[in-house]
């Protein structure tokens, strides 16, 4: 075996480090962290507190989100050890402005934006935060701030971060508002403006033009809001306006009366209209068509081909003229309205053109591009936390002269109760391996984290290849040193804004892994946790927008400094789609809690996972098939359509009502690139304990889920429904297939046409039979919402079984349920207890690995370069025959010489011996993940197929992951091969 070869510089002399060097610098048990509601989100169990978990290998914090009070906070000996023994802190967040002084009396309540939120989660980090934080002085007035509690939590410290700044001022009704040129009209919600009849208003042809600021509460009542209408309503004569219906702007016209005369023109973009900013709008009438325009670009226009007639009706902005009902109220501001007798082209659409009529307002008044805030002066911030061991405190004192956000912190260990030193004796630099080019790094004190940016790289392209290519990756050198005489922890953050990424072919952040290697590009076996978002919707504040965080630590030695390598792989590891599995920031879309996303290549997401189910109700939420066109569009490498929704362990009490997952932790083990492995642990009530630990492997042909489940009774339990697993759920379903299919190695069992709806079982149980039972869901059908992209259809392999319901030994039984979701019919596939088990016992369990297929429709949909694939859906698309074929196909059979098999799915698992295995595989499809474990050392391997070794590499050692077990201080290492299934292969790793 290969000396390890990481260079490690022992005071000033550079020295090869043996495999002993390198495990100095792994992570130790201790070093997970974890982030859970205490008893569910409370959302879906109204009786939960708002009670938010963060419990490392070390310390536990137990904060309720409303109150910001510190329920548990102290040591603790393990990550499973319970946290609620440990005693309360008091927090205490204050501040003083322009003399007078507020204390912090409670947290945002959650809703959509707003509230706790998640932001960054995995096995080192975890970061959260609670909005809209009330500030009260003793007199009992409360301060107008925008202010939000982050914490921040590494496996041995604890961050506290107050940030605030002062609060949006309201809207002013009329001409003292701020304006787009001076002042304009502002619209309170309750107000308007209304221009008398003109008869200039009635031009046959016409653009009417305006700025309008629309901020996010611009709707004021129950209805979507007229921004500006002409006579009493939508269907009166003569009618014209503009109303917003879910952030989207329509143009509105009326000739002739009624509703069947109204026209509308309108955008399908939600993000035609910006929010908090102004917008210019305008529409225009030319005898024939009605075009809306938004900033400057047409958005909608509809035919009409008559000529308009005349309006009696007054002109109202802000409202319905007619004040109808809560008077459709418009909340925000406009300015510069401009009327003309003509259909302007797009072009003079914001141009200087002359205007029959024009209103403008207070041109002295204040012109602004955001909505108004308060003036502070001197602004003091301060954190205290009084605990059992004493008592800490930070204070910020600046002179604030602008709305920024600003922030103080206390960074502790809660173990022993003490401030940490805000600098960081660690001096890291990053360079990029093609270039040399530097890297920014810098060090910040309230995350504990050297932040390194990584934006603009260009990607390296295969050897003898040129970009944009799947291959492409990026290389970043890393040197780390350690000055002291003690081990010191190097916190990393790798980040990626907005237009940092520079790989040009699908959507690289959707799949993005990240490597760290040593000087010689080994694999280490270092995790590197996965963050990111790519959504944008404004209330996401300073976490919106598009932004990857790959986050690690080192442990490096007294007097050391190191050399490792960062790789960056997007679509391809070792030339082959590569698997991984991210945490995906919610705060840019909504709702704010756990979601993880898994990806085979980076082109779109494939299985999406919501432990919490704080918005599905189902924990598999958006499913997507790989490397299959978009409809209709000779595209390649993007997002595919959704046939998502499924779930595990769905329980109904006696009464019908669903028992809903609690203390859902997540556990991170593998990111990937060639397989991932992610538990996801908790309870149901308080009789069954639960985890499913789900998996993605490196291939070249279909997504496959791999689900090991296990749960336990421990005490007995009655129940009207209960669901071990469902393919499609009773909640979320995005497409639905016209046949199932029942069968096992012999071949068909029973086929049989779904019935949609009714949320009622549609079929009596059937039991699951033989040693390879499989289930196909086959002739699927799109939701006609769905346009991107060819359909898939789904089903199940149930690789192992053990199970005792009801006290007996039990076999694996499915029911199909037509269920009915937001009026829209479709069928469920249902694993559950045998006929008459409505009553568990205590002892009773199952233990099972499910595997989950995501297949094509058709050999014309795909265009991956799985050549059998290809034939098979040539001959049998469709079908159950491809759902039997990945049943018989990746039936794994091994027989071992040297080491010890631990089991089949989702990858062969051999434990080595004196880091040697050797056996006999016959079966398996695609690309099949082996994975060795018990290693002394993360290098110097071969592997042999057949006694020739495989070489996969397309950048060098670029094929193979390497993972640490921390528990037991080794190494595995996971590799994915393609073979012939028609003969035995003998594999060998030395």
């Amino acid at each position: 075996m290969n000396p390890a070869c990481l260079s490690l510089l022992l005071g000033s002399s550079l020295m090869t480090a043996q495999a002993a060097d390198l495990s100095a610098l792994m992570p130790h048990a201790a070093d997970h962290t974890q982030m859970w509601w205490a008893e569910g989100f409370p959302l879906h169990t109204p009786t939960a507190p708002w009670l938010r978990v963060i419990q490392t290998g070390r310390y536990a914090m137990a904060l309720n989100t409303q109150t910001l009070r510190v329920e548990h906070l102290g040591a603790v000996v393990s990550l499973m050890d319970d946290y609620r023994r440990l005693p309360a802190a008091e927090l205490a967040l204050n501040m003083s402005v322009d003399g007078k002084n507020y204390r912090c009396t409670a947290g945002g309540k959650w809703s959509r934006f707003t509230g706790p939120r998640l932001i960054e989660s995995g096995r080192f980090f975890q970061r959260g935060d609670v909005t809209d934080l009330e500030f009260k002085a003793e007199d009992g007035s409360r301060l107008n701030v925008e202010a939000r509690f982050e914490t921040a939590a590494w496996t041995d410290r604890l961050g506290l971060i107050l940030a605030a700044r002062p609060g949006v001022l309201p809207i002013v009704a009329g001409e003292q508002s701020f304006g787009h040129v001076g002042g304009g009209f502002g619209l309170d919600g309750a107000n308007h403006l209304e221009i008398p009849h003109s008869a200039a208003l009635d031009a046959e042809q016409f653009t009417m033009e305006l700025w309008a600021f629309v901020p996010q509460d611009y709707q004021a009542g129950q209805h979507s809001p007229w921004l500006m209408c002409r006579g009493p309503h939508e269907a009166a004569n003569g009618n014209m306006g503009f109303m917003i219906a879910n952030g989207q702007p329509r143009a509105h016209m009326n000739i002739g009366g009624g509703a069947a005369n109204a026209v509308v023109a309108k955008t399908e973009k939600r993000t035609a209209l910006k929010l908090d900013a102004w917008n210019h709008l305008a529409m225009s009438y030319d005898g024939d068509t009605l075009r809306l325009f938004v900033n400057g670009g047409i958005e909608g226009e509809t035919m009409v081909g008559k000529k308009r007639l005349p309006c009696p009706g007054a002109l109202a902005f802000g409202r319905r003229q007619d004040n109808t009902g809560d008077g459709f109220h418009f909340r925000g501001v406009v300015d510069e309205i401009r009327f003309f007798d003509r259909a302007l082209k797009p072009e003079e659409t914001r141009a200087a053109v002359k205007p029959v009529l024009e209103w403008t307002f207070n041109a002295q008044g204040k012109a602004s591009k955001t909505k108004l805030r308060e003036t502070w002066k001197q602004v003091a911030m301060e954190i205290y936390l009084t605990t059992p061991k004493g008592k800490l405190h930070q204070r910020s004192e600046q002179i604030w002269t602008d709305s920024k956000e600003r922030e103080v912190s206390l960074v502790l260990d809660p173990v022993t109760g003490t401030a940490l030193e805000v600098k960081s004796p660690v001096i890291v630099a990053a360079s990029e391996k093609a270039t040399g080019v530097a890297r920014a790094v810098v060090y910040e004190p309230s995350l504990s984290w050297h932040r390194i940016n990584l934006d603009g790289i260009a990607p390296t392209a295969p050897p003898g290849g040129q970009n944009p290519s799947n291959d492409a990756v990026e290389r970043v050198m890393l040197q780390l040193s350690n000055p002291t005489d003690s081990e010191q922890i190097a916190r990393l953050m790798f980040e990626k804004t907005t237009h940092g990424f520079h790989q040009r072919i699908g959507t690289p952040i959707t799949g993005v892994s990240a490597i760290l290697r040593d000087a010689d590009g080994n694999p280490t076996g270092i995790p590197v946790q996965l963050s990111k978002n790519w959504h944008n919707e404004p209330e996401g504040g300073v976490y919106a927008s598009q932004w990857f965080h790959g986050i690690s630590q080192v442990r490096l030695p007294a007097k050391a400094s190191i050399e490792l390598e960062l790789t960056l792989a997007y679509g391809h590891w070792g030339g082959v789609a590569a698997a991984s599995h991210a945490q995906l920031c919610l705060i840019g879309w909504g709702s704010n809690q756990l979601w993880d996303q898994s990806a085979l290549g980076a082109w779109g997401e494939s299985i999406c996972y919501e432990p919490d189910q704080a918005q599905a109700n189902c924990t598999i939420t958006d499913v997507r098939p790989a490397m299959l066109y978009p409809l209709g569009e000779d595209k390649r490498w993007g997002w595919t359509s959704n046939v998502g929704g499924g779930d595990f362990l769905r329980l109904f009490d006696p009464a019908g009502q669903r028992v809903s997952p609690s203390a859902m932790r997540t556990t991170y083990h593998k990111h990937g690139p060639c397989l991932t492995e992610v538990t996801y642990a908790g309870r149901i009530g308080t009789s069954i304990a639960h985890s499913t630990t789900v998996s993605l492997a490196r291939t070249d042909d279909i997504v496959r889920g791999v689900y090991r489940l296990r749960f336990d009774v421990t005490k007995a339990l009655d129940f009207s429904r209960f669901v071990l697993f469902q393919i499609g759920a009773d909640t979320y379903t995005s497409t639905s297939e016209r046949k199932m299919a029942l069968g096992n190695e012999t071949g068909l069992i029973k086929e049989w046409n779904t019935q949609w709806g009714g949320d009622i079982y549609r079929t009596a149980p059937l039991e699951c039979t033989g040693r390879i039972p499989w289930i196909s869901l086959h002739e699927g059908e799109l939701r006609a919402h769905q346009n991107n992209g060819a359909g898939a259809n789904r089903g199940i392999v149930i690789r192992s079984w053990k199970a005792r319901l009801g006290g007996k030994d039990a076999a694996p039984w499915i029911a199909e349920r037509g269920v009915t979701r937001h009026r829209q019919d479709a069928a469920t596939l249902d694993l559950v207890p045998p006929p008459g088990v409505t009553r568990f016992e205590p002892g009773d369990f199952v233990e099972a690995t499910i595997e989950h297929l995501i297949i094509p429709q058709s050999a014309t949909d795909y265009y991956g370069p799985n050549e059998a694939l290809r034939t098979a859906l040539t001959k049998d698309a469709n079908t159950w025959r491809m759902i039997q074929r990945e049943a018989l196909g990746n039936d794994r059979r091994i027989e071992m010489k040297h080491g010890e098999l631990q089991r089949t799915h989702p990858a062969i698992t051999i434990s080595t011996a004196d880091d040697k295995a050797e056996f006999t595989l016959a079966g398996g499809i695609g690309y099949v993940p082996i994975t060795f474990t018990g290693l002394s050392s993360p290098r110097g391997f071969t592997l042999f197929i057949d006694d020739k070794p495989v070489n996969q590499s397309i950048h060098g050692n670029d094929f193979w992951q390497t993972d640490y077990d921390s528990a037991t201080q080794q190494w595995s290492q996971t590799y994915n091969l393609t073979l012939s299934p028609d003969q035995p292969h003998m594999i060998r790793f030395q």
